[in-house]
């Protein structure tokens, strides 16, 4: 039980789960949860070596104090939602039995930036890994264990979220995270994605009267029994 986490984020790529819930993440850990991070990948197609990549994964999951994180090979540009790859998501499910799973919003367009292939390929692998890992005769090592939500990131402006997270506090320290991929996003082209992440916090922020947010997809209707609790506005400092 010593490794379970109540929040599991995976990203295609080193730097995903950081830059879509990271000060998420941080938020998460501040209220007492134990949460981790995977990436599929290495990262091996982008700049850098897979030492370099592996390296900066782990001094941003050291910013952003998790208490698990993992990095499989599963192929940069190679990602596939497939059997095999989708035994070896589930045992680490069942490894670190999450309550809540966050993926890379599945349903996008393909393209440079969120429609990467690959994001594309995590989604759908996360998302079916997660409903596999509680049947007891999947064989993917471990006891079955259920998911209670997979949530999804990676939205833009233009689409509709089902809840955002305020991150105020998180935000700035999260980007710290993201900079640690410093072979990535210290190169020309590349610079200005960190502020980018701001910007965008900064818009769903906006949306729900706060400096920062973080904003997520969920495929399923939540359960309320008390409306006037849930929609009364937290007091100043509260927060």
């Amino acid at each position: 039980m010593g490794l379970a986490v109540d929040f599991l984020s995976f990203g295609a790529h080193p730097d995903d789960a950081e830059i879509g819930t990271g000060a998420f993440l941080l938020k998460m850990k501040s209220r007492g949860y134990r949460t981790g991070m995977v990436s599929l990948t290495e990262g091996d197609m982008g700049a850098g070596t897979r030492k370099l990549r592996k390296r900066e994964a782990e001094e941003a999951a050291k910013l952003l104090e998790v208490d698990a994180f993992e990095m499989l090979d599963l192929g940069d540009t190679r990602l596939e939602d497939n059997f095999k790859n989708r035994k070896q998501v589930a045992f680490l499910i069942r490894k670190y039995r999450p309550k809540i799973v966050l993926a890379p919003h599945y349903a996008v367009e393909p393209g440079r930036g969120r429609g990467h292939a690959d994001h594309i390929a995590a989604g759908h692998l996360v998302t079916h890994a997660a409903n596999f890992a509680h049947l007891e005769k999947f064989p993917a090592g471990g006891r079955p264990h259920a998911v209670q939500k997979v949530l999804y990131y990676f939205l833009t402006p233009f689409e509709r979220p089902s809840f955002i997270v305020a991150v105020d506090e998180e935000l700035p320290r999260a980007v710290e995270a993201i900079k640690a991929h410093s072979s990535q996003f210290g190169r020309p082209g590349y610079r200005s994605i960190p502020g980018r992440v701001q910007t965008l916090a900064r818009y769903f922020g906006l949306l729900i009267g706060c400096t920062y947010g973080q904003a997520f997809y969920s495929q399923e209707v939540f359960r309320i029994d008390d409306p006037f609790l849930f929609f009364q506005r937290p007091e100043e400092g509260e927060e």
